[in-house]
């Protein structure tokens, strides 16, 4: 089965992978502050600016996880024409490996699609330890002829 690499261009490449590791320190920022995180939204403008793509709600709000994903989503949604990639980040929990993880959804406008979820731990001292991630296949929900 071919790698999704394989299907775009080597500037989508660069911006999935530049995108995901900034996704990744912005997971950890907030595991390390309070143990987790809260679903959060990045995306990369046409012009190659990372930005943080916030949902219109109060941070004070009491939202269900699924709402808060679905306002992620929804506010992405809303600018995706100002974006070349963005990825949707959810903290989960792993029961087969007995951890937590770092799941993301990331889109390019070229037609990747990709889920990752990167299995977590948090040390006694507090450390964290970010394993490598699993990919799977997912449909667009952005860009692309299902979107």
């Amino acid at each position: 089965m071919p790698s999704w690499r394989d299907t775009v261009s080597e500037q989508a490449q660069r911006d999935l992978d530049e995108l995901t590791a900034a996704a990744v320190d912005f997971a950890l920022a907030g595991i390390k502050a309070g143990g987790e995180f809260r679903p959060f939204a990045l995306a990369v403008s046409v012009d190659g600016e990372e930005q943080v793509i916030a949902p219109d709600y109060p941070a004070s709000a009491d939202l269900t996880v699924v709402e808060q994903l679905a306002a992620h989503w929804r506010a992405v949604t809303e600018v995706k024409d100002s974006l070349r990639a963005a990825v949707v980040a959810l903290n989960v929990t792993l029961t087969e490996q007995r951890c937590d993880g770092i799941e993301f959804s990331v889109e390019h406008r070229d037609g990747a699609a990709i889920g990752l979820i990167f299995p977590y731990t948090i040390g006694a001292d507090g450390a964290v330890d970010v394993e490598p991630p699993s990919e799977h296949a997912m449909n667009p929900r952005l860009w692309g002829p299902e979107a």
